[in-house]
């Protein structure tokens, strides 16, 4: 794959969802034609279904057992747990006023709007008033 190539897939990612979905089937059309992206995007979806279906059983009482499910439990608080640690980190990053309002917006914005254009709106509007205000 050259360096363009590579290039290509990242910015095609990047504009569609499910970037690393797109990024794998690139990848596999790049090297092997549209056979090599259906096996390339079959081996990333495969396992996603596979392993539910054919594990369903043995996952589910391994979830009963209570030692495991503490253990699933402390998982999620610790995970809980990084995400306020990213938020108070990045809410750090809000030392001028005009940051705060544009944060204050933008949260707002998401709030009432539910829609994934918005996302794409407020994102766009965030970043031109960030260039603006430096």
């Amino acid at each position: 794959m050259t360096l363009r190539q590579f290039l290509d897939g990242l910015a095609l990612g990047g504009v569609m969802p499910a970037p690393l979905v797109i990024f794998g089937t690139w990848v596999g059309y790049a090297g092997g034609g549209f056979p090599g992206a259906l096996l390339l995007t079959l081996g990333i979806f495969l396992p996603a279904f596979a392993f539910p279906l054919l594990l369903h059983g043995p996952l589910e009482r391994l979830v009963a057992n209570a030692r495991v499910h503490a253990l699933l439990d402390g998982i999620t608080a610790a995970v809980v747990g990084l995400i306020a640690a990213v938020t108070l980190h990045l809410a750090g990053t809000l030392t001028t006023w005009p940051r705060v309002a544009i944060a204050l917006a933008v949260l707002l914005a998401l709030a009432r709007l539910r829609t994934r254009l918005a996302v794409l709106l407020v994102m766009a509007a965030a970043a031109l008033l960030g260039i603006a205000i430096g």
